[in-house]
């Protein structure tokens, strides 16, 4: 019998049976695409999709979240929210949360009495917490008027801080300055950051060490990079990502080039402002004094890199996807590392961690890092953007494929 046959009530429960289906339908694609991560142009990687647990936690408009994984198994992860005052003044207040589950579930939002923006974890061998943040000039708490960086310290997973300011005496009066986005633990137990000044010609960068977790940084020497061009005017050291291989050799992976200042060779700057600026990678044999360029890493727009070892030789590659190439937000990919550096195809095999991001808005999220859990399940943190502009931070829980 066909519907036209049907009585009229039946052909309600009939009309009412195919519109559930269809809303069915939607609500299972929509499932599909909320618990799987695309793997573009899968080489390696055997599969081009990967099964995955996103929780959403923070506040709207938290935003730039780093994750860390500390020596007891729980997670914390920093962000910062901001609000615009009367007087032309911005306040803006780093926020922590934190998991004893890997991820699942999050605590109520701590507010700690530090100064500066975007900040960074990282964590020590033996538990120390380092956050790296910068003050802007307009912000409340600054008391000079112009941007520069701080070192905050805990011993007590996140809950009670001392801050060092970073800005060596050498620096330009009143120059911006800024630093690297992790603190890096060497081979031998000491302790490197990296800082240079920002917005001028010529930007002088030094390396600080610390041979006591941090408490202080009484070593501290310039650091000069090669092939950089000619009256470049940003900062150097400012938002990399510092790593050691086994040899002991450095390397920094750079974020450059903003108004088209140091394109990719033979191209130009596709972009009008510094969210087209992009990675490039950088080596040094004599822990931080003298840097050579090694080679570009991917394309424009790419930048808030940071790399997990994830066993095997292997090294993840986290970053964001910032404008130019939509989908916009945290992507990563699979590298290799040998005993005097590291290789990754950035054209195959890019894990699409986080695509949420509508097309059409402006400036996607960040920041992405990736910790990984004793069980070997990996946890990605970012924000995306909605089709409002507003800000909304989740993590991912996902694991590589065999």
């Amino acid at each position: 019998m066909t519907r036209d046959h049907l009585p009229k009530h039946d052909q309600h429960v009939v009309l009412l049976a195919f519109v559930v289906a269809v809303l069915f339908s939607a609500g299972v694609h929509g499932q599909d695409a909320a618990n799987f991560i695309e793997v573009r142009n899968p080489k390696k990687l055997s599969v081009n999709k990967i099964p995955c647990e996103r929780i959403s936690l923070g506040k709207v408009d938290d935003y730039k979240p780093t994750i860390a994984l500390l020596p007891s198994g729980e997670l914390l992860l920093s962000m910062f929210s901001g609000r615009r005052l009367d007087n032309g003044k911005i306040a803006e207040q780093t926020v922590l949360y934190r998991s004893a589950d890997g991820g699942r579930t999050w605590s109520e939002r701590e507010e700690p009495d530090i100064a500066g923006r975007e900040p960074a974890l990282s964590v020590t061998r033996s538990g120390t917490v380092l956050l790296t943040t910068h003050l802007t000039g307009p912000d409340v708490r600054n008391e000079d008027g112009y941007t520069h960086s701080y070192l905050h310290r805990s011993e007590d997973g996140g809950r009670m801080w001392t801050s060092t300011r970073v800005e060596p005496k050498e620096f330009r009066p009143r120059t911006k300055g800024l630093m690297t986005r992790n603190v890096l633990q060497l081979a031998d137990g000491t302790l490197i950051l990296g800082v240079s000044e920002h917005i001028i010609k010529n930007c002088k960068s030094f390396v600080w060490r610390s041979r006591d977790d941090g408490k202080t940084w009484n070593e501290r020497f310039e650091a000069t990079f090669d092939s950089v061009p000619k009256d470049y005017p940003y900062t150097l050291f400012g938002e990399a990502h510092l790593w050691q291989v086994r040899s002991g050799r450095l390397y920094a992976i750079l974020r450059v080039g903003a108004g088209n200042t140091w394109p990719l060779s033979g191209t130009t700057d596709p972009g009008n402002n510094d969210q087209s600026e992009r990675m490039i990678v950088y080596t040094s044999k004599d822990l931080g004094r003298k840097w050579s360029k090694v080679d570009d890493l991917g394309g424009y727009g790419q930048m808030y890199m940071s790399l997990l070892d994830v066993g095997k030789d292997r090294l993840l590659l986290t970053f964001t996807q910032r404008a130019i190439e939509p989908p916009l937000g945290v992507r990563a990919v699979l590298g290799r590392q040998t005993t005097d550096g590291f290789e990754f195809d950035m054209k195959h095999d890019q894990i699409m961690l986080d695509t949420k991001t509508p097309r059409g808005i402006a400036s996607g999220g960040g920041f992405g890092p990736t910790v990984r859990l004793a069980s070997g399940t990996l946890v990605t943190s970012y924000t995306y953007r909605d089709a409002k502009n507003l800000k909304h931070a989740e993590v991912v829980r996902w694991r590589l494929p065999e």
